[in-house]
């Protein structure tokens, strides 16, 4: 037998056996590649859903930045201004309570509750909201911002020491290179001023001149920098 016929022979016998298999498991394939297809088709219409419901969330994220800007043009006073706000909390508690802090629009949505307490002058319920925020969003922007509002609410409730040690966290957490270290500097050095320790004072405002008066690539020196720059002057 030549090479050529040992090799149709070879493929034959091979055919014979797949055809045999698919012959004798052919339910048990179809089955299977049902089964395929069926998870394949969940998976989309699970991943379509959790889409819709991340765009849903954005969408009521947007209505109620909206509701918030429309307090601004009502009088604080009135009977309509107290049931707006009063819708808007209950937007809002119902966006955090299914989005969760650890999300975008639940953690914007309880800044924006700890906003309007704060322009209430409730100080203690909005630093609530900006702490809450602060610890399920340590790792983002959201968090160092809501950092520097607790900071500020606690300086309205007369606890410099508390502020100061939220002001110290922002850059000792976050470095030289966050956008609210400047500012978080320069309210550190202001309150050991009125907290009467000048040798730390001098000290946090020279940090700050040192790193952000003349930026080293080019950039534009900072407000707080020049403001501490002041300061020293006026220490000398």
């Amino acid at each position: 037998m030549s090479a050529k016929d040992k090799n149709i022979t070879g493929s034959q016998k091979v055919e014979s056996k797949l055809s045999d298999f698919l012959s004798r498991y052919q339910r048990l394939i179809i089955v299977a590649a049902i089964a395929i297809v069926v998870v394949i088709v969940a998976v989309c219409i699970a991943v379509s859903v959790m889409q819709g419901n991340e765009d849903r969330k954005f969408n009521e994220l947007a209505d109620l930045e909206a509701q918030y800007a429309s307090f601004y043009s009502l009088d604080s006073q009135s009977e309509e201004y107290a049931a707006a706000t009063g819708s808007f909390r209950s937007s809002a508690d119902a966006l955090i309570a299914s989005s969760g802090l650890d999300s975008y629009p639940g953690a914007k949505a309880a800044l924006l509750v700890g906003d309007l307490a704060f322009t209430a002058q409730d100080y203690q319920a909005a630093s609530d909201s900006y702490a809450s925020v602060a610890a399920a969003q340590s790792d983002s922007y959201l968090g160092q911002l809501a950092m520097m509002n607790e900071a500020a609410c606690y300086e309205n409730l007369g606890d410099q020491t508390l502020a100061l040690e939220l002001y110290n966290e922002v850059f000792d957490t976050y470095g030289e290179d966050s956008p609210f270290a400047p500012k978080a500097l320069f309210n550190a050095g202001r309150l050991y001023v009125e907290l009467g320790d000048t040798e730390l004072a001098r000290a946090t405002f020279e940090q700050l001149t040192g790193l952000y008066l003349a930026p080293e690539n080019g950039g534009q020196a900072s407000e707080y920098a020049m403001m501490a720059e002041a300061y020293l002057v006026t220490m000398n």
